[in-house]
């Protein structure tokens, strides 16, 4: 009988969390998922947090083959996720999935563990994460991890006893005053003007918010409306494009989804950094922007 011997090393009391690399599911990572696995002293790595060796797949590997169980985010089809999930079914490690679209699981993982949830709820951040919380433990309850794929044999493993003992969240810290309308603006590479009115929201302690940008210099008006990523760390702020529509679509044949990494001055009240542009060819790098209140 042919036979692959994997040497799971060391399994810890770690969840490797899959899922795509972007500023639509930083919030949901940073105030559902890592506080979820916290709460239940089980340390919490995403594959963009590993990276030690040049080869990204070798940290993924590892922590894979370590870990008690994965996560994974399958919104979107990220192929990397899948690929993720793949590796963790090879060597029979449970997986947890979530989604906000039933129709981006694919048929043959309908079958495990699948958890969705609905960005319309407004609740949905609290429903989530007594959801996952709920499926953890039923996968630590159950630790035996060789039954999900035919012919995987799992020499007996060691598991790690968790701490009952709750971990405190870190403290809250201060709350920045940023809130609402902000306006500024920046220039192109090609020295177009682009007027930007930043509104920032809050609720439930997420961030979000929306940006209409009005391009003047070029034959005729445009006018873009961006929906925006927010998230914020002492007093940085990092607003990213997720989507973008025309109310004016003037003379530009598309749009480049724009970035802002803001610092806010407490003493002066205003918001000061670069805009990045998400196209290659039209890059604003270092390109600067201020925001003053409106």
């Amino acid at each position: 009988m042919n036979k692959t011997t994997v040497d799971l090393g060391k399994v810890q009391n770690s969840c490797f969390v899959a899922m795509p690399f972007s500023p639509l599911f930083q919030v949901e990572y940073d105030k559902i998922i890592h506080p979820a696995l916290l709460e239940m002293n089980i340390i919490c790595v995403r594959g963009d947090e590993i990276y030690t060796k040049q080869r990204i797949v070798d940290d993924i590997w590892n922590s894979i083959k370590t870990c008690r169980f994965v996560l994974a985010e399958l919104t979107g089809k990220n192929p990397n996720v899948i690929y993720e999930v793949g590796l963790a079914h090879a060597i029979g490690k449970p997986v947890i999935i979530i989604t906000r679209n039933g129709d981006d699981v694919p048929f043959d993982l309908k079958a495990l563990r699948y958890l969705f949830y609905d960005v319309n709820d407004p609740f949905w951040g609290e429903n989530l994460k007594l959801g996952l919380q709920n499926l953890i433990k039923k996968v630590i309850e159950n630790p035996t991890i060789e039954k999900y794929l035919e012919g995987i044999v799992v020499d007996e493993l060691k598991f790690p006893e968790l701490s009952e003992e709750k971990k405190k969240a870190p403290p809250k810290k201060k709350k920045l005053n940023i809130i609402g309308t902000w306006q500024g603006e920046f220039e192109d590479q090609s020295k177009t003007t682009h007027k930007v009115n930043l509104q920032i929201i809050e609720e439930n302690d997420f961030y979000s918010g929306a940006a209409v940008i009005t391009i003047s210099g070029e034959e005729r008006l445009t006018v873009v409306q961006q929906i925006m990523s927010v998230t914020v760390d002492e007093n940085k702020i990092k607003a990213r494009g997720v989507n973008y529509t025309y109310i004016e679509q003037g003379s530009s044949p598309g749009y480049a989804l724009d970035n802002f990494d803001l610092i806010y001055n407490e003493e002066s009240d205003v918001l000061t950094g670069i805009v990045i542009s998400e196209l290659s060819d039209k890059k604003l790098v270092n390109t600067g922007i201020d925001f003053k209140r409106l």
